[in-house]
């Protein structure tokens, strides 16, 4: 398994290091941040109203459910595949609800393990591996394992702050 890299998420986001290369912040919801589009911030939609303004559709107990996937997908198509994201309980339904439409899959598992792909519909990309109550800080950390989907995406080493 190669990791290209790791992405953070937090409904804290200044808790975020200036040095991460990948932000994964909220654009609506509860947690809702004024979106800086660019490399270096990818953004969760959590009611799925959002599949042009956001990267990634966040299917949980809370927010988006699976019955949103195909919509959101169908409209985000236009732009590129979409990436959702839901934990292992939550991933059988996302991938009947998908179709035939392509996604990209970020996975929580939130336990430390790191699945090198899925069976069935969705291209894994990233896995959220290591949990607030691990990171020491309310952070979640996921590792990327999709080259092209990191290098669209992170900062260049250089420009991270």
């Amino acid at each position: 398994m190669t990791v290209h890299g790791l992405m953070w998420d937090s409904t804290t986001p200044e808790l975020i290091p200036g040095w991460a290369r990948l932000k994964a912040l909220y654009i609506n919801g509860k947690y809702a941040q004024f979106p800086r589009y660019g490399r270096g911030h990818i953004y969760i939609d959590v009611t799925g109203a959002a599949p042009m303004s956001a990267d990634i559709l966040d299917v949980e107990r809370g927010d988006a459910t699976p019955a949103t996937v195909l919509p959101w997908l169908r409209a985000r198509s236009h732009w590129d595949a979409g990436t959702i994201y839901c934990n292992r309980d939550t991933l059988p339904a996302v991938q009947d609800a998908a179709g035939d439409l392509p996604f990209h899959l970020w996975l929580a598992t939130l336990d430390g393990t790191i699945p090198e792909s899925v069976t069935g519909p969705g291209h894994l990309v990233a896995v959220q591996a290591y949990p607030a109550s691990v990171v020491g800080v309310n952070i979640d950390m996921s590792v990327v394992l999709d080259a092209a989907w990191w290098a669209g995406k992170a900062l260049p080493p250089a420009v991270a702050a």
